[in-house]
């Protein structure tokens, strides 16, 4: 087993992650980026269109500018591994990968959305081929074509308007039925946009060039016949917005988090332990690079601060 030892640990090498890295980095503190083998949703992103200074970039390469910036910096290192175990509160903070023990006086969280599980067949293979989970993100692309959002609660109806606004043929696919939808869901039909209720999306199908093509949906009625004929639509984009993500290692480690599973951080990223803060996607909100790499810029700030405050005590 590998031992590290830093002042400030982050655990995960997204543009949150990074962006925080920077900013312990050019504080001089001798920081620690945890990457797991689970890949940043920036790495799937086939465009960013929305990066000041990029009119135009692959998710990729953005990355890997943001991670040659953080690394660029002599004070920080970039170790592989994925957390198993965590001991927080304690004065010294303990984490430990399969192969390696690193304690730390400050960790940052910014470990994204976390792995989803994959609740539609092939959704996971059109990722960035006509699967999103961000509509705000990706929907400028596909202005003009017909999208579908599948989802419960009042972000999906959200983001709806937002998409009919950028000028998208906007369709909500949702496995509740009308009567349970939030009061938004009146606003959304009254701008004539589809609500398909009591519907559950099956299946995302690619077309010969691996592009979503259409997607298959059968019935949630408790009453629907099994034999029930599947329905299919033709799509140009399916946004998934029905998962929540799983920070169960976080809460174990007494960690708190909010009634969707994020991670819950106030004003100055820090979470309900002293010396912890959370940042980017893990936290919730707004799902986009902007905003993650903003958090971490405060997360970083604010754990040097606190690095400084108890170095003096």
């Amino acid at each position: 087993m590998e031992e590290y030892k830093c002042e400030i640990l982050i655990i995960g090498a997204g543009p949150a992650g990074l962006s925080a890295g920077v900013y312990c980095g050019r504080s001089n503190r001798d920081t620690i980026i945890l990457q797991g083998k689970q890949v940043s949703a920036l790495a799937k992103a086939k465009e960013i269109q929305n990066w000041l200074g990029e009119e135009e970039i692959s998710g990729p390469n953005l990355l890997e500018k943001f991670k040659k910036h953080a690394e660029s910096y002599d004070s920080v290192r970039i170790v592989e591994g994925d957390v198993i175990a965590l001991l927080m509160g304690m004065g010294t903070n303990m984490v430990s990968t399969r192969t390696s023990n690193i304690t730390s006086d400050v960790v940052i969280i910014a470990t994204g959305t976390g792995e989803r599980k994959e609740v539609i067949k092939n959704e996971s293979n059109l990722i960035g081929f006509g699967v999103s989970y961000c509509a705000l993100c990706d929907g400028p692309l596909y202005r003009e074509k017909t999208v579908y959002l599948y989802g419960h609660d009042e972000e999906v109806l959200e983001d709806a308007l937002a998409l009919e606004q950028m000028g998208c043929d906007v369709h909500i696919i949702t496995n509740k039925s009308m009567e349970d939808l939030p009061d938004l869901a009146m606003e959304v039909k009254n701008k004539g946009i589809d609500i398909i209720d009591n519907m559950e999306v099956v299946e995302a199908i690619a077309n010969s060039e691996g592009v979503i093509e259409k997607i298959t949906c059968k019935s949630t009625k408790s009453d629907a016949d099994e034999s029930e004929e599947v329905l299919e639509f033709s799509l140009d984009c399916l946004f998934v917005l029905s998962h929540i993500p799983s920070n169960s290692i976080f809460k174990k480690a007494g960690i708190e988090l909010d009634e969707n599973g994020n991670v819950r951080a106030d004003e100055n990223q820090l979470t309900n332990i002293q010396g912890v803060y959370a940042a980017g996607d893990v936290t919730g909100g707004l799902y986009q690079v902007v905003f993650a790499a903003g958090e971490g810029a405060r997360a970083g700030i604010n754990a040097c601060k606190y690095i400084r405050q108890i170095q003096k005590e």
